[in-house]
């Protein structure tokens, strides 16, 4: 195989790991790009929708694979320009459903602590106060807490898939262990 045709591979590969990362519905038109470290990004796949997915680098504490919207793409750039707080107008939403490592969950500019594994997981990416939520704030394998508590970049960090678990479809009968049984 000639240069080409191994640039080539990596590209797909990359576009596919992006692409991973979100939910289809999202990543189907979405736009894929590479991320630096000052969060320039490079089109790899032009889309059709306001979301940007990133192939990230699995091998890199802290550059996890994800789609944002333009509100979460904003909070993320403002985290890697280290701004004293994030400047989306508006709610935002980053999808990593393949999972990340990270160095702090309290501390969103820790660049140095030992690498924090992190399952699949959604953020909503708006101030949230954990002590008026009564949300946790250490790291989970499941459930809810609120990232970065007591900085200007806490958000809601939930694990795992917001696809999980059982639906409810009209005539289904609710039974005590909250899964739902088909008539």
């Amino acid at each position: 195989m000639d240069g080409n045709g191994v640039a080539d591979q990596i590209m797909k590969a990359k576009i596919r790991r992006a692409l991973l990362s979100g939910p289809d519905n999202v990543t189907r038109e979405a736009t894929v790009a590479e991320m630096d470290a000052q969060g320039k990004l490079t089109v790899l796949r032009p889309g059709t929708n306001r979301w940007v997915c990133v192939p990230g680098n699995e091998n890199i504490i802290g550059q996890a694979d994800m789609c944002a919207d333009p509100a979460g793409m904003q909070w993320m750039m403002d985290v890697l320009a280290r701004k004293p707080k994030p400047t989306n107008p508006e709610p935002g939403l980053i999808y990593m459903l393949n999972g990340a490592t990270q160095h702090s969950y309290t501390d969103p500019f820790d660049r140095t602590s030992p690498a924090i594994p992190i399952g699949p997981h959604w953020m909503i990416l708006w101030p949230f106060d954990a002590k008026a939520a009564g949300l946790p704030t250490v790291m989970r394998d499941a459930g809810t807490l609120v990232m970065f508590a007591g900085t200007p970049y806490a958000h809601l960090h939930v694990c795992g898939s917001p696809w999980d678990g059982n639906e409810y479809r009209p005539g289904d009968r609710g039974v005590w262990t909250m899964t739902y049984v088909r008539p």
